[in-house]
């Protein structure tokens, strides 16, 4: 009986996946239409400082000048009075370069886009596949494809998407990198960890972590792999423009980057309007690195990659010294490591950290109205959500001895 029933329902289940499949492709269809339209308005955002730098870069013009960013940007339709200015090391343009030999905005700007959306949903199945493991929870890990979908449902993420940052880079790169290590293939983790160098005071503990971890064990390789992959990009950099490093070195010391507050002192900086508060960006990632000692004499006898990148990319983010919502994408990394720990403690997710998690979304979006605060609310809860768990790990390691 129970064979002939499987038998029965078979045609009406092949019928419910054929329809499926015809569903998701109309989807697929339709999304990428909307896209390419989107794509033809000529979208500006973050986006355009790539565009033109690129470009001014192979016109052996410089990228971090000030006023020739500001005409080429105006040529493109920017509204500000102030241009958008590519503030990330020399050795990142030539990940910028390919943008350069494009002669379509739009054509470009769908790639870049492909690029990004294809970083994140590797980096959301790679750190499923670390943290959640054999772990099957339907519609969230039971499927790769699921997986890849995990990581756009924190918020930070969509919003790098909309102003086409390169957070989704950095994601992978930190991603890439717990994920050849938990596999012990140092050269290939140095080589994905480089990417993070992108950003480099975004995850600047983890270097320092790096190089001390490194030290203690006595092998470098990943960090030799890491710096190399670096070396090379600048070497790049400096055939394309020789004078690259001294600009941006100039653009640094340029009242540019103390225009816009950022990370967690925005807030108090944009109270004290008017005043001398630019030394405030500077404050944060002192209390980081005291954090680090800390945090290394207590784990140092039982480093482990994957148990602490949670914690180390959290203080990283409320400690940076320029940081914005984007940014926060590499938040991923906690978010699915914490879901992982309660999914495998009591083989679901509890409503209480999914209902959590709704209202931090829904409450970064509505905060985008303050973008200040919107810098806070995400760091400080995983803060929260990783001491209760250190809390309940403790507590159940004590009670089993």
């Amino acid at each position: 009986m129970k064979t002939q029933a499987s038998v029965a329902t078979h045609p009406a289940s092949g019928l419910y996946s054929r329809w499926r499949r015809l569903g998701l492709a109309t989807l697929a269809i339709c999304f990428l239409l909307v896209f390419a339209a989107f794509a033809m308005s000529h979208p500006l955002h973050d986006f355009l400082e790539y565009w033109t730098s690129s470009h001014l870069l192979l016109s052996h013009k410089n990228p971090y000048s000030l006023p020739e960013m500001f005409h080429a940007q105006k040529a493109r339709g920017w509204p500000e009075s102030v241009p958008l200015m590519l503030v990330c090391p020399p050795w990142t343009l030539p990940l910028l370069v390919p943008l350069g030999f494009a002669r379509s905005y739009a054509l470009s700007w769908l790639i870049w886009m492909a690029v990004l959306i294809a970083a994140l949903a590797l980096s959301s199945r790679l750190l499923m596949d670390i943290y959640f493991d054999d772990v099957r929870l339907p519609e969230i890990s039971d499927t790769a494809f699921h997986r890849s979908l995990f990581a756009f449902t924190f918020y930070p993420v969509l919003l790098c998407l909309k102003f086409a940052q390169t957070a989704p880079l950095i994601l992978l790169g930190l991603a890439g990198f717990l994920y050849f290590e938990k596999r012990q293939r140092p050269v290939l983790a140095g080589v994905l960890l480089s990417l993070t160098a992108v950003k480099p005071q975004l995850l600047f503990l983890i270097w320092i972590a790096l190089a001390i971890r490194s030290l203690h064990r006595h092998r470098w390789i990943t960090l030799v792999s890491a710096a190399g992959v670096i070396a090379l990009f600048s070497v790049t950099a400096l055939l394309l423009d020789r004078h690259v490093f001294s600009q941006y070195v100039e653009l640094t010391r340029s009242p540019y980057l103390s225009i816009n507050p950022s990370g967690i002192t925005a807030i108090v900086r944009r109270l004290l309007k008017g005043r001398e508060t630019y030394w405030m960006q500077f404050a944060p990632p002192f209390f980081g690195v005291a954090w680090l000692a800390y945090y290394w004499r207590k784990h140092r006898g039982h480093w482990e990659w994957t148990e602490r990148m949670p914690a180390l990319v959290t203080a990283c983010v409320l400690t940076t010294a320029y940081g914005w919502v984007f940014d926060q994408a590499v938040l991923v990394v906690a978010v699915i490591a914490i879901a992982a720990r309660y999914a495998r403690h009591e083989g679901r997710l509890p409503w209480n950290l999914v209902m959590m998690y709704t209202a931090l979304n829904c409450g970064l979006m509505l905060l985008m109205a303050v973008p200040p605060l919107t810098f806070i609310p995400a760091p400080v809860l995983l803060v929260f959500l990783l001491l209760r768990e250190q809390r309940r790990t403790t507590f159940r390691e004590v009670a089993s001895a």
